[in-house]
């Protein structure tokens, strides 16, 4: 006898109608199990629920779980394919074979400007730049940027070059979005031409990024053909050094040309598809084929519970059509180990030929590509057991242990400072969770209070700019809070005798500091907009200077304003102390401030004016359970300072290699 759920099913099925579309199963709780394609809805969907269907586990497992089926009907059977697999992207459904973009994909991007970009990025953006890829990894996307960069030296900064006269050895541009200082480092290490000084032609600069985009694209033949003329018009000239750096170009070209197989004679274009099914999962391997040669070679897990041999049709056609959507530019024909059920549909939507091959050369590509598929099964099993020796929970705990720490750890944070001969100074945060690296909070900074590599300074600014977020620093015995009604006559006396504005004082904007009930700093916030804010007063009593409550008072200011801008006018002489908490230097004076100030007296014309960027970074709110420091016992008595400072209870190592 029928239950409910199998009559309510039945029904259902009966009235589909016999046209193409897209049916959504759904379980218990209206979640989407699986979303399918079908020519005809009726006769596809009712497979399912006969007794004598012939399903596969996955397929059995997924139909005993659906209480209900909703159909979208449309004109064709590409349309059906396409509303599937928007439908899959958008509702993940747990039965669906996905090629997962989880970020692990990489991509190459050129992008198009007057000056292209050559850039290793995650996604894929509807704008017009050419996109190779996906890559498995950033390492598969960064080694061919590295070596072409060498080549052919195109920038990959953020500077916005716009192109306003070309012309002789060079050109006049015009340069926006000003985030580095250039001509920068890659200039000077010649991986970079440096269009942002106008020392190249455009025209020069262009056939360098088709030169990429040639390379990238398995045209390298032409690219050596050309080298290898200029050359000879080179030496002709006697230009012997333009020879030799044309020889050296060829010679770097040839030893990556060295790595490719020969597989095709011809001027061929094409990917071969292999697989290997394992528990839970399918190992597929693709070789890219251009112009005849074997130039890249990637392999690719999907995830496919109780999968089996029949599940794989399926399967294949899934991988290509993410594959291929993802994927800017395409092979002129895919071979792949069997004929897939959907191959025209498929052809049409990717625009794609798509055979397979029974005998001759392409079908032994087709079983080296099985062969790589299964080799490559074989070592992530290696490397899946070995991942399971190691249990993260515990190392954690004996960690702890041989530290001494009572508190369990989590969250670590390592810091270390990196510097070029004294310049270009930088520190760096890595960050461990549960174990295992979490590269998404990882965190470098700029720093603004030290220079000449001073390494022990460094780790001072980074560990205070850290702490800041989580943590106040403030001396023993001090208060700090908002100005209340009964500081009112000492403010505006304070404010009177150091020459503050003393209009429209409302202590509601300020900050004061007490020691010993006696207030010894005080600092104002003036509303400006939603957008700015300013800090117009910042006094600290001459007997309390030199403990850091100036930073105190600025950082409780920071703190109170909900402005996306923070400004404050200082004396230049002032500059590393306001710096060192995160404040820049303003090049412009934007008309607002100028007003401002027009009141001052000559003493406070020569001021510098500072602006405070309000970033939310949700992971510096994240309090870590142990911070490591690349040093010895210098940095961390210096270290331990700014602990003491900030009364912070963090557990901290320094890590001395000798």
């Amino acid at each position: 006898m029928l239950s409910e759920i199998e009559k309510k099913i039945k029904t259902i099925v009966k009235k589909l109608p016999n046209k193409p579309g897209v049916y959504k199963m759904r379980g218990k709780d209206g979640a989407i199990l699986y979303v399918g394609k079908a020519k005809d809805l009726k006769k596809r969907v009712q497979s399912y629920f006969r007794d004598s269907a012939d399903l596969s586990v996955r397929i059995a497992k997924m139909i005993s779980r659906v209480h209900d089926v909703q159909y979208i009907a449309v004109d064709s059977e590409l349309e059906a394919l396409i509303l599937e697999s928007n439908l899959i992207k958008e509702l993940k459904p747990r039965y669906n074979v996905m090629l997962k973009d989880d970020k692990n994909f990489s991509y190459i991007k050129i992008t198009k400007e007057d000056f292209s970009r050559i850039k290793v990025v995650r996604t894929v953006e509807k704008d017009d730049a050419k996109y190779y890829g996906p890559k498995t990894s950033a390492k598969k996307a960064k080694e061919p940027v590295d070596g072409l960069r060498g080549l052919f030296p195109v920038r990959d900064c953020d500077l916005n070059i716009g192109l306003v006269a070309d012309g002789g050895s060079a050109c006049e541009v015009e340069v926006t979005n000003k985030t580095i200082k250039y001509p920068c480092l890659q200039h000077h290490i010649n991986t970079c031409v440096a269009p942002c000084i106008g020392a190249c032609t455009a025209q020069n600069y262009s056939w360098m990024v088709e030169q990429i985009c040639n390379f990238l694209e398995g045209k390298s033949d032409r690219i050596v053909n050309m080298l290898k003329n200029d050359m000879q018009i080179a030496v002709n000239e006697r230009r012997f050094e333009d020879a030799a750096r044309m020889r050296d170009k060829i010679q770097s070209i040839e030893s990556v040309l060295e790595k490719q197989k020969i597989s095709e004679a011809g001027d061929v274009n094409q990917d071969v598809v292999g697989y290997y099914v394992g528990i839970g999962k399918v190992f597929v391997n693709l070789f890219i084929v251009r112009s005849g040669k074997l130039i890249d070679n990637d392999n690719f897990v999907l995830d496919v519970s109780d999968v089996s041999d029949s599940d794989v049709s399926e399967v294949m056609e899934s991988f290509l059509r993410d594959y291929y959507e993802k994927n800017s530019f395409k092979p002129d024909s895919v071979l792949v180990p069997f004929p897939l059920e959907g191959e025209e549909i498929l052809k049409e939507m990717l625009g794609v030929k798509i055979f397979s091959p029974k005998i001759g050369e392409k079908h032994k590509l087709v079983e080296m590509s099985n062969k790589n598929a299964e080799h490559f099964y074989k070592q992530m099993m290696v490397r899946w057991e070995s991942d399971k020796a190691y249990d993260p929970s515990k190392a954690l705990d004996d960690l702890g242990k041989l530290l001494g720490l009572k508190k369990k750890i989590r969250r670590i944070e390592g810091y270390d400072i990196s510097h070029l001969s004294g310049e270009f100074t930088v520190g760096a945060m890595v960050v461990f969770d549960n174990g295992e690296p979490k590269n998404t909070d990882y965190r470098h900074f700029k720093l603004r209070s030290v220079s000449g590599g001073d390494d022990y300074g460094a780790l001072e600014e980074v560990l205070s700019r850290r702490l800041k977020y989580i943590l106040t620093s403030k001396p023993d015995g001090v208060v700090v809070r908002k100005g209340l009604k009964k500081d009112l006559i000492e403010v505006e006396k304070i404010s009177s005798e150091h020459g503050f504005v003393t209009d429209k004082i409302s202590v509601k904007d300020f900050v004061v500091i007490e020691a010993k009930k006696k207030i010894v700093g005080i600092g104002r916030l003036v509303y400006q907009d939603k957008d700015r804010d300013v800090i117009q007063s910042l006094w600290i009593s001459p007997k309390m200077r030199g403990k850091g409550l100036g930073h105190v008072v600025l950082q409780a200011l920071i703190d109170r304003s909900k402005a996306k801008r923070i400004y404050i006018g200082c004396d230049p002489d002032k500059t590393v102390f306001y710096e060192k908490i995160g404040f820049q230097i303003l090049k412009k004076v934007p008309d607002f401030l100028v007003k401002m100030s027009s009141h001052c007296t000559d003493s406070c014309k020569r001021l510098e004016f500072f602006v405070y960027e309000k970033k939310n970074d949700k992971v510096f709110a994240k309090v870590p359970d142990l911070v490591l420091l690349d040093g010895g016992k210098g940095q961390l008595s210096k270290i331990a300072k700014v602990w003491g400072r900030f009364s912070a209870k963090i557990s901290l190592i320094a890590m001395d290699k000798s």
